[in-house]
């Protein structure tokens, strides 16, 4: 009898814990993920010159990303050949301070490892933003990354400076081969308000966007995507 009596609550217990893992897979498949942001910056010698202005810009981005809350952070940034990357980061005000620190040195890009190091994570990046005015690589190399990136949903944000028209047109691939975007810097279009934009319509889609004041900015991130050149 006491047998018995065991044997048929087993079910019942198994049962209350498979209903109670269930519960927990589904809040967990509604809990908010974090929206992941890459950053690429050329730091190479010929941004010397501009670097104190950019730096000013970066740290703004950097402190405006720090109010949405549900935002991870990845820096990386060339120069003297150099890759460095910082890896994903929940704190922005830990980069802004890494970003400080960082000096121009005259090496090659190194846009191409940078981009490669974005394929294949198990949670992909919503956008990266390129920020740079060369570009000394295989240009087809970089074209070979974007079908991967866009699989991923990997959207780049290429921000240009400079007159290197040769760049400025693998920027621009770079931007239209991901579903992304591609702005010159310059006065109506400053490097903090397009990167606040960016991340605001990463974490907040279109609605989220309406806060960015300076609307030229705004009308450019919402534009719809230039066609691709295959």
């Amino acid at each position: 009898m006491f047998l018995t009596k065991k044997s048929s609550a087993m079910p019942q217990r198994t049962g209350a814990i498979a209903r109670a893992l269930c519960r927990l897979r589904e809040a967990q498949a509604q809990a908010p993920r974090r929206v992941r942001i890459g950053f690429i910056i050329d730091a190479t010698g010929s941004r010397e010159a501009g670097w104190e202005q950019a730096q000013r810009a970066q740290r703004r981005i950097f402190s405006a990303v720090a109010g949405f809350g549900a935002v991870k952070l990845r820096l990386q940034h060339f120069g003297g050949g150099e890759l460095t990357d910082h890896g994903w980061r929940d704190d922005s005000m830990e980069l802004a301070a890494a970003m400080a620190a960082v000096r121009c040195r005259t090496g090659l890009t190194q846009i191409l490892p940078a981009l490669q190091s974005f394929i294949g994570e198990d949670e992909p990046a919503a956008a990266v933003i390129l920020v740079g005015d060369s570009f000394e690589e295989n240009p087809d190399a970089v074209a070979g990354t974007l079908p991967f990136l866009r699989a991923g949903g990997t959207r780049i944000f290429a921000f240009f400076e400079g007159n290197d028209a040769h760049a400025e047109a693998v920027f621009r691939r770079m931007a239209e081969g991901t579903n992304g975007r591609f702005a010159r810097l310059g006065a109506d279009l400053p490097l903090g308000d397009l990167c606040e934009g960016v991340a605001l319509l990463a974490a907040g889609g279109s609605r989220a966007i309406k806060q960015l004041k300076n609307e030229r900015a705004r009308r450019l991130l919402l534009a719809a995507p230039a066609p691709r050149k295959e």
